[in-house]
């Protein structure tokens, strides 16, 4: 092998590249990838961290190309992010995740957790779901309590006077 060569091979062993057509459908998430002036790589397997999962949009999502074992063959693609939607100006220690229509996840390093969604905050435990949306709260299924006293659509008060006399507290 000359010297051209062997720089050629290990230059070829890591590079950047932009995906084309992913695919999400199997058991892996695969794209296509340009590695060279019409040399492509056609389901390149997209690695990504347990727990974690997504989808990227194709107008610049950039991965790092690794050849596994040097064999330019056997690619696997880790994603590196998607500078024209990359979330930026966090502060030090803060953490978010977010996707392109702007939803996001902020970890702050003071403790708070803050969640911002386009629509709606869905949360769904057993059968019941609560939904924060900007009509407001919905709450399906279960109960709903305060300090222990059922104020649910089925609770009931104490001292109730007929006529538009307050009633006391919940029973």
């Amino acid at each position: 092998m000359t010297t051209k060569e062997t720089a050629d091979t290990i230059r070829g062993m890591a590079r950047r590249a932009t995906a084309k057509n992913v695919n999400d459908d199997g058991q892996m998430q695969t794209a296509n990838f340009e590695v060279a002036p019409g040399v492509w790589r056609e389901n390149v397997e997209i690695a990504q961290p347990y727990g974690f999962a997504g989808h990227a949009d194709e107008d610049g999502a950039e991965y790092l190309l690794i050849a596994v074992g040097g064999d330019q063959g056997d690619l696997i693609a880790l994603p590196l992010g998607n500078p024209s939607q990359r979330m930026g100006k966090l502060p030090a220690k803060q953490v978010g995740i977010y996707n392109a229509g702007g939803d996001r996840l902020m970890l702050r390093p003071d403790g708070t957790i803050e969640i911002a969604a386009g629509t709606a905050l869905n949360v769904k435990i057993g059968g019941v779901t609560f939904v924060v949306s900007a009509e407001g709260v919905d709450i399906q299924g279960g109960k709903v309590t305060h300090n222990g006293k059922n104020i649910g659509f089925d609770h009931e008060h104490k001292d109730v006077t007929p006529g538009p006399a307050l009633t006391g507290p919940p029973a």
